[in-house]
């Protein structure tokens, strides 16, 4: 008897529940599946972009400003377009390379629970430790 009143207020809830669930319009369709299209052909472009690291950046600015100086004798308009392009995209990997360091936080390393530290002190710390070790007494 209780499995069959049980199985009566499942077949409600179902019941339910197909009749509150609406039905996805056409429209709804296309914009949800023409968003991830676009988005695949965003990541798709970006891809390639994401690979380049801040030392690259700087690396080719410092190419373009060698051959925008370099360039200013052959043609000079053109090699000035070069040389102000190749500093301003140094300065702005450089201004990058400092913010970038702030952001992501670094994930702590642990061993059986506990920090892992990796990095050697510092030497004004590594000196005092080895005072300290000094005024110990032996055994």
């Amino acid at each position: 008897m209780p499995d069959d009143k049980i199985q009566r207020e499942i077949e409600d809830i179902l019941n339910r529940l197909d009749e509150f669930v609406p039905e996805e319009s056409a429209a709804s369709r296309m914009r949800r599946r023409s968003s991830g299209v676009a988005m695949a052909i965003v990541r798709a472009l970006l891809a390639p972009l994401a690979a380049i690291s801040i030392r690259q950046v700087m690396l080719t600015a410092l190419i373009l400003i060698v051959v925008g100086f370099l360039g200013m004798r052959i043609h000079p308009i053109y090699g000035r377009w070069l040389l102000v392009g190749g500093i301003i995209l140094f300065l702005t990997a450089f201004a990058i390379s400092f913010v970038h360091r702030g952001s992501p936080p670094a994930v702590e390393k642990r061993w059986r629970g506990q920090p892992l530290e990796l990095r050697e002190p510092p030497l004004a710390e590594r000196i005092r430790d080895w005072l300290k070790s000094l005024r110990r007494p032996r055994y």
